[in-house]
């Protein structure tokens, strides 16, 4: 047994053939805290098994897929038919949690298939992004190896030899977070799974390239990429992409911005606003508080001027909320949940508390009850005082989605249900509020207080009924674009944060670098669970002329015309038929020559003749996106851009332009002096129908 070699195999799990979600659920609980847990598993290759041999479990079916736990074999059955008694395992206790083998109970065991009773000592909960992606695990393959196959049976295949050990050491990595480490069951047990898992992804890159060359779309697909861990070759499919991208961008984990020539600091960072303030406005008291903080300055009695965060600002803080993770499936407070204040009138207070409720003196319909009854959402915080603004008596999490009428009662009728978090608690909150005091109007968001600040609060008055209450540091990923990145003044825009988005200077970082913010006097840094993906359009500006401090600080992925894409388009017409793909890129190839790589045409222009390839449609593309960037990059050159459509070889009724010569009487008297072109040139819209216009733009296509 010592000199045995230990061997490799690969069971793969699919809910739709067994669904034991729960229980795995379990079992990476368990794991986490270094209890080993134990399944049995039919098998087709038990026979050449032997105990010590390990075990890796991949997930396949609904996304994410990838290897999500390992194991160890330490009991062997082979072929025969079912019995309770196989399961009854010396090796196994019976105080720990197992679950039988996959197969139903009630029938036989396949002829030609065993059991096996295996150790699982780490299982990763793939819903927060813990495993080895599939496209990872297809790297494998890239090198001089035999090839693994990463769509297995669920009864179990052999891992390559030549593929286990790379993979013990990605499985390595991923759960303790080493370089080196020879044994799967040591180190930290606690490192964070997500970043393990994310490492491969650069915290700030440009896409760059000619325009129509899936720039934005390729954005999407990394941002989607990033947030939910599946690769960008699995996501092919485009309403999908967009679909997770749109749900991702309203739990506020992707923005999308573009610059322009007047984007500033005052946009991305902060600045300082013109508000109208009126009675109603939910700013602060002037009076009271200029002399806590100089945030606001009094210009007129209905105009003064604020400090507004800027639109990466915001991000950043959104970017750094806690999670608070409670008994309720972490539903109760959720990321995007805001502070509200809220004064609730000493004559029902207790029964606010007693209830499950919070009341106002409010009519459901005063225009003062709208913030109460509608923009208050179900997770959000509400914190209540007696008319102080200071001073809090408790601290609730809402529980419905709308108010409501309290019936039987003549005031304080309108009504939100909440579950307390503290009650009848006296506490000074200026500390956690920015030094500042509360808005005197009855609700009020609480703009400068973190949601996680209060919850310690409430724990810290309520320690036994909020124990299971915990407050963890968020590390999902968080992605950032900025679209058109090189139209805007790099200086002007990032200010002193230039240096702060470097991967090394995040937050939580040995070299972490953080700024005071000028207006707001801040400790800013950036947090490390940021993506910043730019795209830039050579065409539109050069490369070379980008801020150099910004090119330090991104990686740069080319993006280039991809005529694979386009290979299985053609468009016919009368008989004759002509391959998009291959026209392209003879038109980019001599672009390429006479001006550069940067000015060629992009694919996506073509893209729309996967649904309708007819002429007409190739018409409309080559008079509207064609021929005007062509004007667009030789600057009306007409006889280059003849020669980049092949009109110069054509015959007269197939050039899309046409070189007129001059009459020589067609200009009277003296013009010696004058610098005569020797020929006009003229679109011929009527040849945009002929498709041998397509076909003679270059004898290469002839044989397509």
């Amino acid at each position: 047994m010592e000199n045995q070699k230990v061997k490799g195999l690969l069971l793969t799990w699919n809910k739709k053939n067994l669904d034991w979600s729960s229980k795995y659920k379990e079992f990476c609980d368990a794991t986490r805290e270094g209890t080993p847990c134990y399944i049995f598993w039919n098998s087709t290759v038990t026979n050449n098994l032997s105990i010590g041999d390990e075990v890796f479990l991949q997930k396949t079916g609904d996304n994410p897929n990838g290897i999500i736990a390992h194991g160890y074999i330490i009991k062997k059955i082979d072929k025969q038919e079912y019995s309770p008694e196989i399961f009854e395992s010396e090796e196994i206790p019976k105080n720990k949690r197992y679950y039988y083998n996959p197969f139903d109970e009630t029938k036989k065991i396949p002829k030609n298939q065993g059991v096996i009773g295996i150790k699982l000592d780490k299982c990763l909960d793939y819903d927060r992004g813990e495993l080895i992606p599939v496209e990872t695990l297809k790297r494998l393959n890239d090198k001089d190896k035999e090839d693994q196959t990463w769509s297995p049976r669920n009864s179990g295949i052999w891992i390559k030899e030549t593929i286990l050990p790379e993979l013990k050491e990605i499985w390595n990595k991923l759960i303790n977070g080493e370089e080196n480490s020879e044994n799967l069951n040591e180190g930290d047990e606690k490192k964070d799974m997500r970043e393990a898992s994310k490492n491969e992804f650069d915290k700030n890159v440009i896409f760059y390239g000619p325009p129509g060359t899936g720039k934005t779309y390729t954005t999407a697909k990394r941002a989607v990429e990033i947030c939910k861990t599946e690769s960008e070759k699995e996501l092919t499919d485009y309403s999908e992409i967009m679909e997770r991208y749109n749900e991702l961008k309203e739990k506020n984990r992707i923005e999308f911005i573009t610059f322009h020539q007047s984007y500033g600091y005052e946009e991305f960072i902060e600045g300082i606003k013109p508000i109208v303030s009126n009675e109603d406005d939910e700013s602060e008291d002037e009076s009271e508080n200029n002399q806590e903080s100089k945030t606001n300055i009094k210009i007129e009695n209905d105009i003064k001027y604020d400090i507004v965060d800027g639109i990466f600002k915001k991000f950043c803080d959104n970017a750094r909320k806690a999670i608070i993770e409670t008994d309720n499936d972490n539903k109760d407070i959720p990321l995007e949940a805001i502070v509200w204040k809220v004064t609730v009138r000493g004559e029902v207070r207790e029964d606010c508390f007693n209830n499950n409720r919070v009341r106002i003196d409010w009519n459901f319909d005063d225009a003062g009850a709208v913030g109460f009854v509608e923009e208050v959402k179900k997770g959000d915080i509400i914190i209540t005082t007696d008319g102080s603004r200071t001073r809090i008596n408790g601290i609730a999490v809402v529980t419905d989605d709308k108010g409501y009428i309290l019936a039987g009662e003549e005031r304080d009728t309108t009504t939100r249900n909440v579950k307390w978090l503290a009650k009848n608690i006296d506490e000074n909150i200026k500390n956690i509020n920015k030094e500042k005091m509360l808005h005197r109007r009855t609700v009020a968001r609480v703009p400068n207080m973190k949601v996680e600040d209060i919850i310690k609060l409430a724990k810290e008055k309520n320690q036994e009924e909020l124990s299971k209450i915990v407050i963890k540091e968020n590390k999902e990923p968080y992605v950032f674009i900025i679209d058109e990145i090189n139209r805007g003044n790099i200086s002007k825009i990032f200010g002193e944060l230039i240096t702060l988005i470097e991967t090394t200077k995040r937050s939580g970082k040995k070299e972490c670098i953080s700024t005071k913010l000028p207006y707001s006097k801040e400790e800013f840094t950036v947090p490390d669970n940021v993506y910043i993906i730019g795209t830039m359009n050579t065409a539109d500006r050069s490369i070379a002329l980008m801020d150099t401090a910004l090119r330090r600080r991104f990686k740069f992925e080319e993006m280039l015309p991809d005529y694979d894409l386009l290979k299985d388009i053609f468009v016919e017409d009368k008989g004759t038929k002509v391959n998009i793909g291959a026209m392209l890129k003879v038109i980019n190839e001599r672009i390429e020559y006479l001006y550069d790589r940067e000015h060629t045409i992009g694919h996506a222009i073509f893209l729309e003749l996967k649904e309708s390839n007819n002429i007409d449609k190739l018409e409309n593309i080559f008079k509207k996106s064609v021929i005007p960037l062509l004007q667009e990059y030789f600057y009306e050159d007409y006889e280059k851009i003849r020669i980049v459509l092949g009109d110069n070889a054509k015959n007269e009724d197939e050039q899309f332009i046409s070189a007129v010569s001059i009459p020589e009487d067609i200009f009277e008297g003296n013009i010696d002096d004058i610098d005569i072109p020797e020929k006009k040139y003229i679109i011929n819209y009527d040849n945009f129908k002929n498709i041998m216009a397509y076909k003679n733009i270059s004898k290469k296509l002839s044989d397509e």
